[in-house]
């Protein structure tokens, strides 16, 4: 399991020949950290993200994660550390239940 930055977290599917995310914790708009489900695998469907999803008030939210900087930047800092963070589908069926964005440090 890889750690980041404000208790986030992956980990890769076990064995030699793993390409996708088993299980993770990442960090959502509205601040909180939530477990994260992967249901095409964990597999990435772009360079930078994949596709995931979240559980809010026991409700599904699709979207994707991707890995950037607290404060959304591409490259991390001693003082800017990297975070799994959850990006939501607002277009779809429960995408309304998370605020607009992403989650940034002092935003």
């Amino acid at each position: 399991m890889t750690q980041y930055g404000f208790g986030t977290s992956l980990e890769l599917e076990p064995g030699p020949f793993a390409c996708g995310f088993q299980r993770g914790l990442a960090m959502c708009s509205d601040g909180k950290v939530r477990a994260v489900r992967f249901p095409g695998g964990g597999i990435a469907d772009t360079f930078f993200s994949v596709p995931a999803a979240v559980d809010v008030d026991g409700k599904r939210v699709s979207g994707f994660i991707t890995v950037e900087t607290a404060e959304g930047w591409t490259t991390e800092t001693e003082d800017d550390p990297a975070v799994v963070k959850f990006h939501a589908y607002s277009e779809r069926k429960n995408g309304a239940l998370l605020p607009a964005g992403v989650w940034k440090r002092g935003a």
